[in-house]
């Protein structure tokens, strides 16, 4: 296939940012990672600065270049919340036209891969950068990572975000960006609400942070106040090979504006009419 139609057909396959971000995430916590800091902001030139950091597991040489390859080889666990070994690479190229992961595994030595779109273009090969991260790279995974293994994901050459303003350094744009770290914010809390809520037994906890500030967890359910579903059924159904599988669906109603016990209570439920329904 042709490397540059390839590369750049793949930028369009429909990621909004926090969607995009999340994927990030997901491989992080698929690396059994206890922290992940998320790093947006506009540098002193206008460029944007991304990086998502985590404390998981790490990956040496082979696994590093296998995650970054498009069509990376399936993760051992059914529970992986990566499918199609697509979603580092699609997520990010979306926004970025360079994508560089640096990892260092357990008692290994921190090693960088990349793509480089315009790379990848001028020499018309499916060409990965393979090298030693630089000292700044290297230095910010290790302010999480604390000597021990763990993932830094950087999207340079960001052109796709916050690119509709005429001065990159403008004040206009910054508080784009403020607006956009706040969007993110509201999206990691509720997507990731059972990792991040401490009394929530179904998955284990983890901790999310953008720019310094840990995400806090949202429960649209607001299960503290209304405590049970008005409704619960579970549902049994038969799948292609003849086993069965299960789901269930749960129904909560909110409580009236005047029935909570007080603003703060009120507030954490975010009523507004979009949020209204199924």
């Amino acid at each position: 296939p042709d490397v540059q139609r390839i590369s750049e057909g793949l930028r369009d396959t429909g990621y909004d940012f926090n969607t995009a971000i999340a994927d990030v995430v997901d491989n992080s916590i698929a690396a059994d990672a206890r922290n992940v800091s998320i790093r947006l902001a506009i540098d002193f030139a206008g460029e944007i600065v991304v990086a998502v950091a985590d404390d998981g597991t790490g990956m040496d040489r082979e696994g590093l270049i296998n995650a970054m390859r498009y069509g990376s080889e399936r993760r051992p666990s059914a529970k992986s919340l990566g499918k199609f070994g697509m979603g580092l690479k699609t997520a990010s190229t979306a926004f970025a036209r360079r994508l560089s992961v640096v990892s260092i595994a357990e008692g290994g030595s921190p090693i960088r891969a990349t793509w480089d779109l315009d790379k990848l273009a001028k020499d018309r090969t499916w060409s990965l950068e393979v090298s030693a991260p630089s000292a700044e790279e290297a230095e910010l995974l290790n302010e999480l990572a604390k000597d021990g293994p763990g993932t830094l994901v950087l999207w340079q050459k960001v052109d796709r975000l916050l690119d509709g303003y005429k001065e990159p350094t403008s004040k206009a744009r910054k508080r784009g960006m403020d607006r956009l770290i706040d969007r993110l914010r509201d999206h990691l809390a509720v997507v990731y609400q059972r990792f991040l809520d401490p009394s929530d037994t179904r998955e284990r906890n983890i901790s999310i942070s953008i720019n310094g500030d840990a995400v806090q967890f949202w429960d649209p359910f607001l299960t503290a106040v209304t405590k049970e579903p008005v409704l619960e059924k579970t549902i049994k159904v038969k799948t292609t090979d003849e086993d069965t599988a299960e789901f269930t669906v749960r129904a909560f109603i909110l409580p009236r504006k005047e029935e909570y016990e007080n603003q703060a209570t009120q507030s954490l439920a975010r009523v507004s009419n979009e949020r209204q329904g199924v």
